[in-house]
């Protein structure tokens, strides 16, 4: 291992860094410092933690000296990995400025993103057998794939008391929403969407939480039910060469066993290949149990070089399976898998909010009795300390409150257009309204965008589900039904009434359209007339995915390629559709979902069946889902549009004002709890759980946690007088906070200028 510079001389090339000198606390140098061994490091919000692990890394690679191939980082998102990426290129440049000799080190080779993208690129790389020639499947094309391969998600022909049984008994997984509880109401079984959205979480939650499926048929009844659809859909899989990400991170575990994995690990050559000495995660507190087998064993190689970065307090994603217990108890895990002890690191100084600040979220979360019991943090856990520069002396956390919704939303309304008029906000996007949903409807966030609004305030709300409604989308899909099905045969199909009153709807607005643009007009007429010309035995020339790109290359489409965010969702669109048309036909391996074929009964016409499988799959799904608009990760927020986001997407993000609403909220057990109690049974490592009314009380904490250290100068709740408590929570806030709506107004003069 070649040496470069000494740790010194890396920490003085920082500090020099124009506009962003890096200064380290005590904790972060001694992290950075570790020589050895596993490193267990709980930090808390806006401690440094990103920043920490980056220069944990530039330490191994320039003062350590360790080949850039024997390092792995994971990340939660992709966005977050090319992030990392960029901040390390940006201090390595700044420290090969004063010492050119790191130059050499060349920072493409390190491994860094989410598990599953280097699962599945290092499987490639080493030409794993039994990964060859798979293709990946998004969590869309996942559940494509399970509502036409999975036997589970296919409603039975006829009456099956062996279906009833197994869907009454899962019901807490599929009739979780509205209209799951409407369909168990009266007695129906669920729909084969929502049997598909059941058997991917179940299937995904068999394999993430490492379950005993031998043990599971010997139960009999609705587990061997079950299991005998779970290897089903796995042997689909197989058949048709895709891999979801959970089967993806099971076979990179079996990888690792065989000699090919082994090479990987030990290595064969100090240069080209010089084996796995240290892995740094990041977000361990949303590991689920395969994820900790596959990083344990990527640190089995003594001393165990595996330095793990989270905050317990801050998990978010139990329903997608992350399992907080992974972090609270990883110091069991290395004590069991390798004898080894670990104490935990606490990172808590806080450089990102106002004193007042630091002050709620510490006394927000020891309010709980439910926090303090064993296992639900992780042990001896320290509070945050004040560290920011932030030291003004207004009331720093608020309280907006009133007797009904729309008197509460338009006070926060008010207080937002105040802000911008004096000069508080330079932008409306120092501002975000945090919620729990950011639907827009009358219980979430409906009448705080309508309120905005009607001050004159423009909301950007990616994830308002609006996105079948935004006039682009409703003219592209209106102009493709209009090619694919001119007869709108949707009552013959047995299209439900709200598909067939959408797709009207989107009929309508291209109609209306075509008006105006006279070109778009002529190839949907061209297109419907070289369709009626064909024969039954002909080949239609152009498949689902070409008529969509053909329509796109018209005005107004043509027009709005100078409009980002039309730009972003028509792009979504061509994804949704090409993810469709991707879905393996069941028996026909090789042939595409998006090749049109001719009807046999009727001249002229694109397949009846063709046309059905369209409405009553893609379009069914895709309103079912209610879909988002998409969000370009390069650019999240427009400067002149005020933000109204979920918590999740607030996640790692910090913003100058927060107002964070919906805390009339009741904490009760959903269908991840549920499942997690209900396999528990199976698993291979048992992990010690709460009962689930104790983990649906805690992820609620947990939740509001993440909200309220998101804020920087202010924090301003949003509450209804008679509901004045999330949960458990006791009302503290009052004592720190202003104790009337009008608390900013009065303060003006002492928040910063922005």
């Amino acid at each position: 291992m070649a040496t470069y510079i000494t740790l010194s001389q890396m920490f003085q090339a920082l500090e020099e860094v124009p506009e962003r000198a890096v200064k380290l606390g005590d904790t972060q140098k001694e992290i950075v410092e570790h020589e050895k061994g596993p490193l267990w490091v709980i930090a808390g919000p806006g401690s440094g933690k990103t920043e920490t692990l980056v220069l944990r890394c530039l330490k191994l690679l320039l003062v350590d000296g360790i080949n850039p191939k024997s390092i792995m980082i994971t990340t939660f998102t992709e966005k977050a990995g090319r992030n990392l990426q960029d901040r390390l290129t940006t201090y390595k440049y700044h420290i090969a400025k004063k010492y050119p000799k790191v130059a050499q080190v060349d920072l493409f080779q390190l491994r860094v993103g989410t598990l599953h993208s280097l699962c599945n690129s290092i499987m490639i790389e080493y030409r794993y057998p039994a990964y060859r020639d798979y293709t990946p499947l998004d969590d869309l094309e996942q559940l494509l794939f399970t509502y036409f391969h999975s036997d589970l998600a296919k409603p039975p022909r006829q009456f099956s008391h062996e279906d009833e049984e197994f869907w009454n008994y899962f019901s807490y997984i599929w009739a979780a929403d509205w209209k799951g509880e409407m369909y168990l109401k009266k007695g129906w079984t669920p729909s084969r969407w929502m049997r598909a959205r059941a058997a991917q979480l179940i299937f995904n939650r068999i394999v993430e939480d490492l379950l005993d499926l031998q043990m599971m048929e010997s139960r009999r009844g609705v587990w061997k039910t079950l299991a005998e659809g779970y290897k089903q859909y796995r042997k689909s899989l197989e058949d048709n060469y895709r891999v979801d990400f959970a089967h993806m991170q099971e076979r990179f575990l079996k990888f690792l066993d065989t000699p090919l994995g082994k090479r990987f690990l030990e290595g064969s050559d100090e240069l080209t290949n010089p084996g796995l000495s240290h892995v740094l995660v990041d977000e361990y507190q949303d590991t689920n149990p395969i994820q900790e087998a596959i990083y344990l064993k990527l640190a089995n190689r003594e001393p165990h070089n595996i330095c793990v970065v989270g905050d317990d307090d801050q998990a978010l994603y139990r329903f997608r399976g992350g399992t907080v217990e992974c972090m609270i108890n990883f110091h069991n895990a290395c004590q069991r898998q390798w004898g080894v002890k670990v104490r935990p690191t606490h990172l808590v100084e806080n450089y990102r909010s106002h004193p007042q600040i630091v002050d709620w979220i510490n006394q927000y979360v020891d309010s709980f009795a439910t926090m303090k019991k064993p296992g639900a943090r992780a042990k001896g856990k320290p509070p945050l300390l004040w560290k920011s520069s932030i030291d003004g002396k207004w009331p720093a956390v608020g309280l907006i409150s009133a007797t009904a919704k729309s008197e509460l939303a338009d006070r926060f309304a008010e207080t937002v257009k105040g802000m911008l008029q004096t000069g508080i906000i330079a932008e409306p996007s120092d501002c975000v309204l945090l919620m729990r949903s950011t639907r827009e409807t009358r219980r979430w966030a409906g009448p705080f965008a309508d309120a905005l609004r009607e001050k004159g305030v423009p909301v950007y709300n990616p994830r308002s589900r609006s996105y079948l409604e935004q006039e682009e989308i409703q003219i592209a899909l209106g102009a493709l039904l209009e090619v694919l099905d001119p007869d709108r045969s949707y009552s013959a199909m047995y299209v439900p009434p709200r598909v067939a009153q959408k797709c009207d709807e989107w009929r309508n607005a291209y109609l209306l359209a075509s008006r105006k643009y006279g070109q778009l007009a002529d190839y949907v007429r061209r297109a419907k007339r070289e369709i009626e010309s064909l024969g039954e035995e002909q080949t239609i020339p152009s498949s689902l995915e070409e008529v969509l790109y053909h329509i796109l290359n018209h005005d107004p489409f043509v027009e709005w390629l100078e409009v980002p965010d039309r730009t972003v969702r028509l792009g979504q669109l061509t994804r949704l559709l090409e993810a469709f048309s991707s879905t393996p036909v069941p028996g026909y391996p090789g042939v595409s979902r998006g090749f049109l074929r001719m009807s046999r009964d009727e001249r002229g016409r694109i397949s009846w069946k063709w046309r059905q499988m369209l409405y009553h799959s893609f379009i069914s799904l895709i309103q079912e889902e209610g879909l988002n608009d998409p969000e370009d990760e390069e650019v999240l927020l427009p400067r002149d549009i005020f933000p109204i986001m979920t918590v999740h997407q607030a996640k790692g993000l910090e913003f100058p004002f927060v107002f964070v609403g919906g805390l009339d909220e009741q904490s009760y057990p959903d269908a991840q709890h549920e499942i997690e109690e209900d396999f528990s049974k199976f698993r291979r490592n048992p992990l010690e759980l709460a009962p689930k009314e104790e983990r649906a009380k805690e992820d609620m904490i947990r939740f509001y946690y993440v909200a309220y250290s998101r804020a920087r100068y202010a924090l301003i709740l949003l509450t209804l007088q008679d509901k004045m408590t999330p949960g458990e929570v006791s009302g503290c806030y009052l004592s720190l906070g202003g104790k009337d709506v009008n608390w900013l107004k009065q303060h003006v003069n002492f928040l910063p200028s922005m």
